[in-house]
């Protein structure tokens, strides 16, 4: 008996983390018309990252739902989502850049830039998924997507 209570309590404490970040059913997301670019800096050392751009459906009214977008959790990142245009929000994720520089001290040194901060998301993306993370009536609600890449124009510099 005392085998059995301790098994249904850990059950229960497993099924209540589980639950923390289940995504909910896509409802007012256009996935088909959301898509992310990569970017790259021409300047040595400006960096690299992905534009997101997350397309809602024109039938939706945010204001009369109660809807607030918040961000994106996409390649291992998290970005916040801003507002560009009715049904259009848009956020960037920059790739963490390895640039070493020289110092002069005496002598040359190899100084490496800073560690980054390893981010450590909620959810397990694999490939062009996201998840967009809104408020709903003040409740933290999450949203999985998969984002389509679009190539973006180049010109040489």
């Amino acid at each position: 008996m005392k085998m059995f209570a301790l098994r249904a309590v850990f059950f229960i404490i497993i099924l209540g983390c589980a639950s923390k970040f289940n995504p909910v059913s896509n409802t007012f997301i256009n996935s088909e018309e959301s898509y992310y670019t990569v970017w790259s800096s021409p300047i040595r050392g400006g960096g690299s990252g992905y534009s997101i751009y997350v397309v809602l459906d024109p039938k939706l009214d945010l204001n009369s739902k109660q809807i607030e977008i918040q961000g994106i959790y996409f390649k291992e990142k998290y970005s916040a989502l801003k507002y560009q245009k009715p049904g259009l929000f848009q956020g960037f994720i920059k790739n963490t850049a390895s640039n070493n520089t020289l110092e002069m001290e005496g002598d040359f040194r190899n100084q490496t830039a800073k560690e980054a901060v390893a981010e450590d998301i909620p959810f397990k993306l694999v490939g062009q998924e996201a998840v967009i993370v809104y408020k709903a009536k003040n409740a933290l609600k999450y949203v999985k997507i998969k984002l389509h890449k679009k190539e973006s124009l180049e010109t040489p510099m």
